[in-house]
């Protein structure tokens, strides 16, 4: 009797085991489907209908009060800093991506003078952008700035995301001033048979902890963007750099725009948000898929 009772507690045993074994298998794979995902961002930089080339010249009609002007205009680089990126689920919480501080960039080479051996930064394309780490859910909408907020912009031997004075970062090869970043840059030349001279160089900025206030925006999402372990976002912006240009109706006459032109730089800065940057599309991707 004793027998069978110890063999009916081991028969037991082995089933709970069993049991728990199978249990512990669900709560993995529940796990596993409540991971976090990752988004890609992508910013499309466009000179109206045709694709944005350095060292390209582009047609330009200027309308002012003054009369039509055929002008031309070619780039040497263009870049921003996005940062402080939220993402708004479904129930308008927003979930802020820590130390999300990106360069988005074109730009030819570049010689860095304060490094040791004249070193050169490369010539570079940057337009995507990607986010580890995204809490699986449902997002509406998404939340940005473009420039950095006053805690790094005061102090740029901090380093959060990929802001950083070192690596070629630095006042002589274009990435800051002297004591803050510079938040978004185009550069170039101003072709135009009408003025003194036949060109001009195009160096326009913006900066300053006063223009991070009313430098962000909210964009809507066509439909909501599922983000989990299983399925990745991608959210496509078009930047298009002939919009920017009517930030002024006098380019020619304002060919450099920084910190001495604070109303400039608000112009520069409000036309690339409102009118340069403009949603795309988004879509969820299936990571089996990528």
């Amino acid at each position: 009797m004793k027998k069978q009772n110890l063999f009916f507690a081991a028969v037991a045993a082995l089933v709970f085991t069993s049991c728990e074994k199978t249990e512990i298998k669900e709560v993995e794979k529940i796990v596993y489907a409540d991971q976090a995902g990752s988004l890609s961002l992508t910013f499309d930089a466009k000179y109206g209908d045709s694709d944005f080339e350095l060292n390209k010249k582009y047609p330009y009609q200027l309308i002012n009060s003054s009369g039509t002007y055929d002008m031309e205009f070619e780039f040497s680089r263009l870049r921003y800093w996005v940062s402080n990126v939220k993402l708004i689920d479904k129930d308008n919480k927003e979930h802020a991506i820590p130390e999300s501080y990106y360069l988005v960039e074109e730009t030819n080479e570049i010689a860095v003078q304060h490094l040791v051996n004249g070193e050169k930064y490369p010539a570079t394309k940057r337009e995507e952008v990607t986010i580890k780490d995204i809490p699986s859910g449902e997002y509406k909408a998404i939340k940005f700035s473009i420039g950095v907020d006053k805690k790094y912009n005061d102090n740029i031997a901090l380093t959060a995301g990929e802001l950083g004075s070192l690596n070629g970062m630095g006042v002589s090869d274009g990435w800051m001033w002297f004591t803050s970043y510079k938040f978004l840059t185009v550069a170039g030349t101003i072709h135009w048979e009408g003025g003194t001279s036949t060109s001009k160089a195009l160096s326009w900025e913006t900066g300053s902890n006063a223009l991070f206030d009313g430098a962000d925006k909210t964009v809507e999402l066509t439909t909501p963007l599922k983000i989990d372990a299983q399925n990745s976002g991608k959210i496509t912006f078009n930047v298009d750099v002939k919009e920017l240009l009517s930030a002024t109706d006098l380019p020619w006459v304002n060919n450099s725009i920084s910190q001495n032109k604070k109303d400039l730089m608000i112009a520069l800065r409000d036309t690339f948000l409102s009118k340069s940057l403009t949603f795309k599309e988004a879509s969820s991707v299936s990571v089996e898929a990528n």
